[in-house]
């Protein structure tokens, strides 16, 4: 039950132009889906394996949402906010009154792209602050390059980036051990 109850999807799911956008499953962190598959095949529970294995499914980048620049600077508002971070799209809405630096600072940044203001709040707890925000998860951003005003004056540096997406594509492929600082280095 206790399984049932994380990983049953208590998600919120909403229309985007007409299809479902699939929610990360709130407070699970995916990475540990495999390990979760990996018991539940030990124990034979055949409909707890279909379950995780089609979240995993669904949770694959080429499963995702495809979202324009124009759709992710219409979401600014308090009640309804998306993050623009290396093209992907993060609905935070839920976690702006949880940011340890105060919601404020995601409203700010907010319609555009917070790629280089993420790395210059985040950098010493990188690894944690990306596994919480790809709870948030909704698409990626297909036209965003040379139309987002960035947050900040000064691009995100190249070694910043390399680790993002090392990360984040670790944190898509639920590669639990590429996904921890200590493998990208940040950590020892």
């Amino acid at each position: 039950q206790v399984i049932y109850g994380t990983v049953a999807l208590r998600y919120r799911s909403r229309a985007h132009l007409g299809q479902k956008v699939f929610r990360r499953p709130a407070g699970v962190d995916v990475t540990r889906l495999k390990t979760l598959r990996r018991a539940a095949a030990m124990c034979g529970h055949a409909s707890l394996i279909e379950l995780v294995e089609e979240t995993m499914d669904k949770l694959q980048l080429k499963n995702v949402a495809k979202l324009t620049w124009e759709e992710v600077k219409r979401h600014t508002s308090k009640d309804d906010l998306w993050l623009l971070i290396d093209n992907k799209v993060y609905d935070v809405t839920p976690f702006l009154g949880l940011h340890p630096g105060g919601g404020q600072l995601i409203v700010d940044v907010a319609g555009k792209d917070a790629t280089s203001a993420f790395e210059l709040t985040h950098g010493e707890g990188l690894r944690y602050s990306l596994k919480l925000l790809n709870q948030f998860f909704i698409g990626v951003c297909v036209d965003s390059a040379g139309q987002a005003e960035p947050a900040e004056p000064q691009a995100a540096t190249p070694e910043f980036l390399a680790t993002l997406r090392s990360i984040t594509d670790a944190l898509h492929t639920f590669d639990e051990a590429k996904a921890s600082g200590e493998a990208q280095g940040i950590l020892r």
